[in-house]
């Protein structure tokens, strides 16, 4: 947002007014005095509470470092109730060179409006402003802007330059914040690869940092198995006896000797072993099992055969189940059978069921863990709507499952708030050139050009051109599909335009020459597929080749299963409590959902790229598989394994920034805006 020395535009009091109106309806109460009118004394001390709609009449009134002090108070009442545009407006107004008492508190609004819009970037361009380092600040001041810059990292993906901050600002935090402050950090450093934490723990500067990267490794590395997570646990907190953590360990480590004590003796497995589902429920089974033998559970497991099973008779199958000394269940696999367990007033034991319902559940001991394509879709629309893309190009095959998921990608993206600006149906065909030359509008652009000869008489060279509102195509495709369609959008000159799909597209055993013509989409899959470093991944493949083919999320299905269901009340007691997994970062929602957050990853010289989270994240270097090229975004630069973990190594960027280059770039005006307002 440029700002000048307090810009005003020519109707700002009526503008000021209309927004009273719309914030107040009827305004202020009548004959209340405003303060800050021009002829008030500027070091007249101001009234605290004032409405945002008082505030800035009182603002319009005055001039100078009050006027702004009036401004600051109103963006920040405007953030606090969540209204970034209206905030965004009124700091336009601050003038861009305030008195120092003032800037540290615009430096503090601007970067919460940007981390309230989703741009941590900006957000850490204004708390990299030099001016920062000429100003005294308070420890309540050095607080709040480390707090501010914590969260921007982790907006960013940027974990490990927050877990940092944090350690830097702890001794700050009275005791309740520092328990608080701990779950962060750890949270924070959770998302980060085992293999990453242990290099970082090596290279670590400080003992605090080192000592939670080492407490994070641990806890990552020994996720699966709780008992032997409570004695690596145990021997941590011996060696770094006087490690901040040790005193106040994060709570989730508080919960695991409930976790171990708690862990079922006996699961009933509820699966189908014959008949259509078959193949699907035996290849679950396979993944449980394989998970109990390599880490030596001392569960009982029984297993019951649903596949005569009808819908009405769960209730008495789990029955069963208890009766033989079950104390949970996995399963069923079905969702026609999940849905009629959902709908039952109470079960007699917790259900990890394998599938979703079709209807709201409201069962406690009911949780919900599936392999949607919902899941693959949410994910894509949030992260393409991140971007900043707003107009999609829809393609997806014909048939329930093609229209379904466009149904569901439809839903989701337009309640973000984006544009469909034309979708198309497919059949199976060789050759797809007639319909993405309509979908792009090149005949148009051609027809233009004999209209063009034929008038003027004239023979030209002439290059047709697509439509160009299109920011991004979605593409709903397996690969021999894709294989047809993304050459093709490159062939209409759309070779620009983004594709991305879902994991349909992927298929673990085609060759180099079979993904050429994928080349640039983009998808979302789950680590099983994108990643072969996990023993006892590589284990299932050895024994059932199947496991890393057309079978592969059903075995990753198993084994996560397997892993969730020591952790199912930890996960509800811990809102913010992940596992992950290797169907995905697995979460518990408030409706007992298991929610999945899938690798993104990318076709490139017919090879798939597995990409870190987010294009944001910052890295340091590729630990492990066969690197890519790494890609650079602005100050950050974005690491590549090919098919192995993805390395999320992040460093701070304390580079100081040109004053004038921060202000012109991070408080560029939206011109947009202030007419709407």
């Amino acid at each position: 947002m440029i700002n000048t020395a307090n810009p005003r535009p020519a109707a700002s009091y009526a503008i000021l007014l209309l927004l009273t109106m719309m914030l107040a309806g009827c305004g202020s109460q009548p004959g209340k005095p405003v303060p800050g009118s021009r002829t008030a004394d500027i070091a007249q001390p101001m009234p605290a509470a004032l409405s945002l709609q008082e505030l800035l009449l009182a603002a319009e009134r005055s001039s100078g470092p009050q006027a702004d002090e009036f401004r600051l108070r109103a963006a920040q009442q405007a953030l606090s109730a969540g209204n970034p545009e209206l905030a965004q407006y009124i700091l336009n107004l601050v003038s861009a060179d305030p008195t120092p008492a003032l800037l540290l508190r615009l430096i503090g609004a601007e970067a919460r409006l940007a981390l309230l819009l989703e741009q941590p970037q900006a957000a850490l361009r204004w708390l990299a402003d030099p001016r920062l380092l000429d100003l005294p600040q308070t420890s309540a001041e050095q607080l709040t802007l480390g707090q501010l810059r914590a969260e921007a990292y982790l907006q960013a993906h940027s974990y490990l330059a927050s877990a940092r901050e944090r350690i830097f600002f702890d001794a700050l935090l009275d005791e309740p914040g520092k328990a608080l402050n701990h779950d962060q950090i750890f949270d924070a450093l959770m998302s980060i690869p085992t293999q990453s934490l242990v290099s970082q723990a090596e290279r670590a500067i400080t003992s605090d940092l080192r000592g939670w990267l080492s407490l994070a490794a641990m806890t990552r590395q020994y996720q699966a198995d709780p008992l032997q997570q409570l004695q690596a646990l145990e021997d941590w907190r011996k060696a770094w006896s006087h490690h901040p953590a040790a005193n106040r360990l994060p709570m989730s480590l508080q919960l695991l000797s409930q976790v171990v004590r708690d862990q079922p003796k006996s699961i009933a497995l509820l699966l189908p072993l014959q008949g259509d589902l078959g193949v699907y429920g035996r290849a679950i089974r396979d993944g449980i099992l394989a998970s109990h033998y390599q880490r030596h559970g001392q569960a009982v497991i029984k297993m019951f055969d649903t596949s005569s099973i009808a819908s009405a008779d769960l209730p008495a199958l789990l029955e069963r189940a208890k009766a033989a000394g079950a104390e949970l269940a996995i399963g069923p696999l079905a969702r026609d059978k999940v849905t009629a367990l959902a709908q039952l007033p109470q079960l007699p034991m917790p259900v990890l069921a394998l599938n979703r319902s079709f209807s709201p559940a409201g069962n406690p001991d009911l949780y919900q863990f599936g392999l949607l394509p919902e899941d693959e879709i949410n994910q894509i629309a949030d992260q393409v709507f991140s971007e900043g893309k707003r107009n999609a190009l829809v393609l997806y095959p014909a048939g329930d499952w093609g229209y379904r998921n466009f149904q569901a990608f439809e839903s989701r993206w337009l309640g973000l708030g984006g544009n469909i600006i034309d979708n198309a149906q497919y059949a199976n065909q060789r050759d797809y050139s007639d319909l993405i030359k309509t979908l792009l509008a090149v005949e148009q652009s051609e027809k233009r050009a004999t209209d063009l000869r034929r008038i003027t008489g004239e023979r030209f060279e002439f290059t047709p051109r697509r439509r160009a509102d299109i920011d991004f195509v979605f593409l709903l495709a397996n690969p021999a599909q894709a294989r047809g369609i993304n050459p093709t959008l490159a062939f209409y000159y759309a070779d620009d335009i983004p594709v991305y799909a879902t994991s349909h597209v992927h298929e673990s055993n085609d060759s180099r020459i079979e993904s050429i013509d994928l080349n640039g989409i983009r998808f979302c899959d789950i680590p099983w597929k994108l990643t072969d470093n996990n023993p006892l991944q590589s284990a299932i493949k050895a024994q059932w080749p199947a496991a890393g083919t057309q079978l592969a999320a059903f075995y990753a299905l198993g084994v996560d299963a397997y892993q969730l269901q020591p952790r199912l009340q930890q996960m509800a007691i811990l809102k913010n409590s992940k596992l992950h997994g290797v169907t995905g970062v697995l979460q518990l929602s408030a409706d007992q959902v298991i929610t999945r957050t899938l690798l993104w990853a990318r076709f490139a010289n017919g090879r798939v790229i597995t990409d870190p989270l987010s294009v944001d994240t910052l890295v340091e270097e590729d630990m492990g598989g066969d690197s890519g090229e790494g890609i650079v975004v602005g100050e950050t630069a974005v690491g590549e394994t090919a098919v192995g973990e993805p390395v999320i190594e992040q460093t701070i960027v304390d580079a100081p920034f040109a004053s004038e280059t921060v202000l012109n770039h991070a408080r560029a005006r939206d011109p947009g805006l202030a007419a709407a307002l």
